[in-house]
């Protein structure tokens, strides 16, 4: 059996993972932070700054409300974060004392911020230490402290990496291995992910050429789509389709949403024929999205030659994304 000592050993990380995420060691008096609670007694509750490498704070039982009271308990618990300012500092004795009742309620939500962005920007310091072997102190040293000259906060630098690189991280003092790191990191957390948009219409055309008419329509509403913004119309029983709008920007897909559906309006009607929205454009969550596929298998399923689904409204059944897969 290995010896403890050796064992508690092996259980260390290879290089130091731990670091305030500012530069200054203690925080200024007036400043806002984030704390844990740690332990309460009668007099008060000991906490953790989670923004300065967890040192310890003290917020006496009159810091913690403006109220009357008679326990802490009954105010806060053990592991509960609070935003609290600082009232005093001692460096040389490590003493914080904090207060929670002093905090204005329009400050929290700027703090909450802050100290959200900063935990994310020290999560992927702390993995690419991990990748890298490197301290996450100097890591910190060569690459967050020196942008908060450029940027508002290390994280909006990072978000604007994801896309221009060379523009955030020029005149860094590091390593290839680090950079390469880095941009892999933030890359996989930071790149905005894709949003779908859902709305669910009719198409009908009783003219001669009513099949033509709407595909002619569909085709030129999902000319609309660009390079950033996807647009798919899939006939779910005819005369009944919906359109998935797949974009990066809530805003912009929207926009195009709305738009591909007045251009269909235009067409059809310029031939004769209608469309009538049963669903407004709607953005999707997981649940939709799944829910939505497994509708579009099962209609596909359903829809083999022969079947009543093919022979009813026959000229009505045009799957604008069979056509375009065919052409």
């Amino acid at each position: 059996m290995e010896p403890e000592a050796d064992q508690k050993q092996k259980n260390q990380p290879d290089v130091n993972l731990d670091c305030r995420f500012y530069r200054q060691k203690y925080p200024s008096v007036d400043e806002l932070v984030m704390v844990e609670i740690k332990h309460i007694t009668a007099i008060g509750a000991y906490v953790m700054l989670l923004e300065y490498n967890n040192i310890e704070g003290m917020i006496m039982l009159s810091e913690l409300s403006r109220k009357r009271i008679r326990s802490v308990s009954k105010l806060t618990r053990v592991g509960r974060k609070e935003i609290v300012v600082v009232l005093r500092v001692d460096e040389n004795k490590g003493y914080i004392d904090l207060s929670k009742k002093r905090v204005a309620p329009d400050e929290l939500a700027e703090c909450e911020n802050r100290y959200k962005k900063s935990k994310d920007v020290h999560s992927i310091l702390r993995h690419v230490a991990q990748t890298t072997k490197t301290d996450i102190e100097q890591l910190y040293e060569t690459i967050a402290w020196p942008l908060y000259n450029k940027y508002p906060h290390p994280y909006d630098a990072f978000r604007i990496a994801v896309t221009d690189p060379d523009s955030v991280l020029e005149g860094l003092e590091i390593s290839t291995e680090v950079r390469e790191s880095l941009l892999h990191v933030i890359r996989v957390r930071l790149s905005p992910k894709p949003i779908k948009i859902r709305s669910d219409f009719s198409v009908t055309c009783f003219e001669f050429d009513g099949v033509q008419a709407i595909k002619d329509s569909l085709l030129a509403a999902t000319a609309l789509a660009t390079e950033k913004i996807q647009v798919s119309i899939r006939l779910i029983a005819s005369p009944l389709y919906v359109m998935l709008i797949t974009a990066v920007d809530r805003n912009q897909g929207m926009l195009l949403a709305n738009n591909v559906l007045r251009k269909i309006m235009e067409e059809i009607k310029s031939r004769g024929g209608n469309l009538v929205v049963k669903e407004q454009p709607h953005f999707l969550g997981d649940e939709d999205d799944l829910e939505l596929e497994d509708l579009i298998k099962t209609m596909s399923a359903s829809k083999k030659p022969g079947s009543d689904l093919e022979e009813e409204d026959e000229g009505m059944d045009v799957d604008i994304d069979d056509e375009e897969e065919k052409s």
